[in-house]
């Protein structure tokens, strides 16, 4: 420690030594002599009063207050409606586009007849072979309301039109 700092400290004890108050370790402090009792042996709080509190009366302003910043008009509750809008708007127009597939986008349809021993999956092959069997199968599923995947020769299927015939 430099010799500014001990001369302080030393200063402080010297000074609570006068005052009776010992100083020991970081910041205890305790009495060196002991506390005095009443003359009639007994520590009593002292004696209570009447409180009285004095009236608390706050003038309130009559005047017109100009609108603060958190005020909310009609005009931001509008805007906001509109944004909101746009956006779900657009969200919904990106999950439709990334769901579209190929075959769902061809509108125009024609008619096939089934030959015999053809499966549905050689159906979907012979007619759109550009495109994956399993959408195309599904397209045709869903166009003719099918349940299952049977065939019967001659039978009449709707199918999408496959953009190379």
């Amino acid at each position: 420690m430099s010799n500014a700092v001990l001369h302080r400290q030393a200063v402080l004890n010297r000074q609570a030594l006068e005052r009776g108050v010992v100083r020991s370790g970081a910041a205890r402090s305790y009495r060196t002599e002991p506390r005095r009792r009443r003359t009639d042996g007994e520590l009593r709080r002292p004696s209570s009063g009447a409180v009285a509190y004095r009236p608390t009366h706050t003038g309130v302003s009559r005047a017109d207050h100009a609108r603060g910043a958190n005020d909310v008009g009609w005009r931001m509750v509008l805007a906001s409606v509109v944004i909101t809008a746009g956006v779900l708007c657009g969200l919904v127009g990106v999950a439709q586009l990334a769901t579209t597939d190929g075959v769902s986008n061809s509108a125009a349809t024609e008619v096939v007849q089934v030959q015999q021993g053809e499966s549905l999956a050689a159906l979907a092959a012979r007619i759109s072979p550009e495109l994956p069997v399993a959408q195309v199968v599904e397209r045709i599923m869903e166009l003719n309301a099918m349940s299952n995947s049977a065939l019967h020769p001659g039978q009449s299927l709707i199918v999408p039109s496959s953009s190379t015939r």
